[in-house]
């Protein structure tokens, strides 16, 4: 079978390795879809602050049930599926509290520790693999990861009902953790985001939109939009320094900053004067947990997120580079891009 690996930096070679070989307790997953998230970019242009080439890539994933290990009665053959790429050692006191993401021997699917799903077909511990609702298609399958992320992030907030929310990023991600906030019963909640065509579908998936750079005083945008209002909490989900402290500054005394965004920096300048004087929630969000996994599909199976909006390109397996290009050099197009593998 083919594998898409990449060797180093900004680089994928296709190889040729052996199709896998079905063991007790996995399954073998046939790929249909593979998405590329900020952090697979972060890694492939060497920025990531972890994770570094080489490796094969492909932790967003969705496809087939093609063979089934001795032991497993679980699945079928044929059955649509996505992954759960973390994977703690599963003894430590966080893993047994079911806080995977926060082990300290944390492994993860699609890292420079374990291959990713980049390949035709996958091998995978089933107790990684989720049956998807007979409603989802393997598009919206293999963005179940990106959507427990957000249902994560939110729920780091104690109770977001009612309040007004600020995104900074309106990414894939920044999108996604708006509509679960809305499901969730948020007031008002206001993107920030600098690129045009962002903007536009930030509109259209119902969402306030502000551009910073085409505005003269971003605290009066704000107001304005909140009616004078407290700001209670806010997202920081771009994984820019200036965007973080825009939520420290603008965010009121005793709430909540959630910091989403994967930054390409070992050390950013927070402004931590403001975070101790406002006795500020600054609260950082990785991963998710098995719930949040339960929860994205809940939503998604009954159609309370709009995950098709956010699907601007696919490209074929054999052009996975090109996703890579339409990223860097298009970003006003771009949002999610999908991995087509048939």
């Amino acid at each position: 079978m083919k594998q898409a690996y990449v060797p180093e930096t900004g680089k994928i070679q296709y190889r040729d390795i052996e199709k896998p070989v079905i063991e007790p307790g996995y399954v073998i997953i046939r790929v249909s879809r593979i998405g590329i998230c900020g952090s697979d970019v972060h890694v492939f242009k060497g920025k990531h602050p972890i994770v570094k080439a080489p490796l094969v890539q492909g932790h967003e994933i969705s496809g087939y049930i093609e063979e089934i290990g001795r032991g497993i009665t679980d699945f079928r053959e044929g059955d649509l599926v996505t992954i759960q790429p973390a994977i703690g050692c599963g003894k430590c006191k966080r893993c047994i509290e079911g806080k995977f993401a926060q082990c300290e021997n944390l492994n993860f699917i699609g890292s420079d520790k374990i291959n990713g799903a980049g390949s035709e077909y996958f091998k995978v511990k089933a107790e990684q693999v989720l049956k998807m609702p007979k409603n989802v298609d393997p598009d919206d399958a293999a963005m179940v990861e990106p959507l427990a992320v957000a249902v994560h992030s939110v729920r780091k907030v104690p109770s977001i009902k009612g309040k007004n929310v600020l995104i900074t990023g309106g990414g894939v991600i920044g999108v996604l953790v708006a509509q679960v906030a809305r499901k969730y019963k948020a007031k008002n909640i206001i993107i920030s985001e600098i690129i045009p065509g962002r903007n536009e579908i930030v509109k259209k998936c119902g969402f306030i939109s502000i551009n910073p750079t085409k505005i003269d005083s971003f605290k009066k945008e704000l107001e304005k939009n909140l009616s004078s209002e407290y700001l209670e909490v806010a997202f920081e989900c771009s994984g820019s320094e200036a965007a973080l402290n825009t939520c420290v500054r603008e965010i009121s005394r005793g709430g909540y900053i959630i910091v989403v965004g994967v930054y390409e920096a070992d050390s950013i300048n927070v402004e931590m004067v403001r975070v101790q004087d406002k006795e500020i929630n600054l609260i950082g969000s990785l991963m998710y947990t098995w719930d949040d996994f339960y929860e994205a599909i809940n939503l998604l199976a009954n159609k309370e997120v709009n995950l098709k909006i956010l699907q601007t390109h696919h490209f074929k397996f054999d052009k996975w580079i090109e996703g890579y290009k339409v990223i860097e050099e298009k970003p006003n197009e771009v949002m999610k891009v999908l991995i087509d593998f048939f």
